[in-house]
């Protein structure tokens, strides 16, 4: 995949002929040494001719097939002229244009391009493409989501009135509203200053903690406790539960909360356990209860395979001990304090996001082996990962309910949330596993005194990222290092290309099959084409073709606002 437009540095003569420049350029790299220019430019300086021979191969770059070809540009000035970049914009279907996803996994039916198929010569046995990102081959089953409860279903709509436009635009106000648990989280709201799509950012970690079925003395009743705590005015309460930030410029329709409680009622399992304690209450407020949301023990099945029951979340009556449900989520029922949930717990995402999971439905749980596979010694890689569950999620299937992917602003904020956990699941394992990266040879007193520690409290036991960890200080490092010693060998590098993500592909818009959908709402998406148009770029510029075979190369990846951008460090033999 070639650029559409772009900037040059150098001028040559007026008119070129691509073609026969290309050859003529690999006639002449082949006996011409490194620092000698293969090309008619007059000029005596190095710097100028490295720079007037790097602007010529850039022009062969961006029309090297296709349509563009044929067209013969005025390359006298610094920059291509209209004509010429408006050639080449009508050549990129046919240079780079993959269409829309026709493909579907055997196994679980998500779709995909051909172009993610794990090679591009293997077929399964009725010739389709392997994709394997999604499923894992088969080794993930998941059952589906079950259709949405009215009046959720008509209302999460994107093409749908008035009404549903006024709840898809402040569903994470709605979603908060409902939520049992309260999220803790360092959120930007710098960003939406309405110059864009909607983006949630947070900075260090999220906390999902929840806290007693009472309101402490004095204090209005939040989250789970507007569930219990005076609910004759529960729909006022909940709005005004609101923090400062969620209630500037929103319009909550009390109708719509209205309704949003009916559908809970009747359908959501915490929220039924939840009455019944406000049933209890009222009845004799001195009892002492706790409810027990159930976690799964050593050798349970996977609780996202288990029907919606009772024996999932109960109340329990009387004397209890916090060691025999060390593994479950204990609600007081007065207290002042706030209990973290954690990550590991398959009701993590439903606590949190009731619009989402309105039947209460359980998520990932530790030890769940993939499907036909036995825990053996020689083979641990054997359990379902937190990663895999959420990249089965990530994925689109036909004619099936996607909370991750199909709410809008709620869908990109669980995106993120779950992305948050896989991180810090991974940060957990290298927590647990410092004595195999051989922490010692950096806890030394030997080392505290080269640092400059002075006092005997300065030296204690680190936690250390090993290199291995993306965005980590001994990641950057390790890349830095890299880039020296190519820098070292090759010198500087012969191009710089900036590559960046634009969300008016046509693959993008193409992909989205929900009615009224925009490519904001659909992060994987982006992020997915991508992946496709970068490995598509990367092989143009290996392939020896455009540029003669490369010696070395550093590729660079960055994320800001929603772009993504690509800064690979070329360096070629001339």
């Amino acid at each position: 995949m070639l650029p559409n437009s772009g900037y040059l540095y150098y001028s040559v003569d007026a008119s070129v002929d691509i073609r026969a420049s290309v050859a003529a350029t690999a006639r002449s790299r082949r006996s011409t040494p490194r620092n000698n220019s293969s090309y008619p430019i007059q000029s005596t300086d190095p710097a100028q001719c490295r720079q007037k021979r790097r602007k010529l191969l850039k022009q062969h770059c961006l029309v090297w097939g296709g349509a563009a070809s044929a067209y013969s540009a005025t390359l006298e000035c610094a920059q291509f002229d209209d004509d010429f970049v408006e050639a080449l914009k009508v050549s990129y279907p046919g240079r780079s244009y993959h269409g829309p996803p026709t493909q579907q996994c055997s196994n679980c039916k998500a779709i995909f391009w051909n172009a993610e198929s794990v090679g591009k010569e293997a077929r399964t046995s009725s010739g389709s493409p392997i994709y394997n990102k999604c499923c894992k081959g088969g080794q993930i089953v998941i059952p589906p989501f079950l259709p949405r409860p009215e009046p959720l279903a008509s209302m999460a709509r994107f093409d749908g009135g008035s009404v549903s436009k006024k709840f898809m635009k402040n569903i994470r106000r709605y979603n908060c509203l409902f939520a049992f648990s309260s999220m803790g989280a360092n959120i930007d709201r710098t960003m939406n200053d309405g110059r864009g799509p909607p983006v949630f950012k947070i900075c260090g970690q999220i906390h999902h903690r929840i806290g007693s079925l009472i309101p402490p003395h004095g204090r209005p009743p939040k989250f789970i406790q507007l569930y219990v705590y005076d609910t004759s005015a529960e729909v006022g309460n909940r709005i005004a539960s609101l923090e400062r930030e969620d209630t500037i410029a929103s319009d909550l329709d009390p109708t719509i909360v209205q309704s949003l409680v009916n559908m809970l009622d009747e359908h959501n399992l915490f929220a039924k356990q939840f009455r019944m304690a406000r049933d209890r209450l009222a009845g004799n407020d001195t009892e002492d209860f706790v409810i027990r949301i159930v976690g799964p023990k050593n050798g349970d099945p996977p609780q996202y395979s288990l029907p919606a029951t009772d024996q999932l979340a109960m109340l329990v009556v009387g004397d209890f001990s916090c060691e025999e449900f060390e593994r479950d989520i204990i609600v007081q029922k007065q207290t002042g304090d706030l209990d973290q949930i954690s990550a590991l717990h398959p009701a993590f995402m439903a606590l949190q996001y009731p619009l989402l999971f309105p039947y209460a439905e359980r998520g990932w749980q530790t030890g769940v082996l993939y499907t036909g596979a036995t825990q053996s010694a020689q083979n641990a890689h054997v359990k379902l990962t937190m990663q895999d569950y959420y990249c089965y999620m990530f994925h689109y299937r036909r004619n099936e309910p996607n909370p991750y992917l199909c709410y809008g602003p709620l869908s990109t904020q669980a995106n993120v949330d779950a992305w948050a956990c896989v991180d810090e699941n991974r940060l957990k394992y290298i927590m647990d596993h410092q004595a195999d990266i051989r922490m010692e040879s950096i806890q030394g007193i030997c080392d505290a005194i080269s640092r400059g520690s002075e006092q005997g409290s300065e030296v204690g036991k680190m936690i250390v990222l090993p290199a291995s960890y993306t965005g980590g200080r001994r990641y950057m490092i390790q890349n830095y290092h890299d880039g020296i010693a190519i820098c070292r060998e090759y010198g500087p590098p012969d191009f710089f290309v900036t590559f960046t993500c634009n969300p008016k592909w046509l693959e993008i818009s193409e992909a989205i099959f929900e009615p009224g959908q925009t490519p904001a709402d659909r992060n994987d998406i982006i992020v997915r084409v991508f992946n496709i148009k970068l490995e598509e770029l990367l092989h143009d510029i290996r392939c020896g073709k455009p540029f003669g075979p490369s010696n070395a190369g550093i590729i660079i990846y960055r994320q800001k606002n929603h772009s993504f951008y690509l800064h690979p460090f070329v360096y070629y033999l001339f």
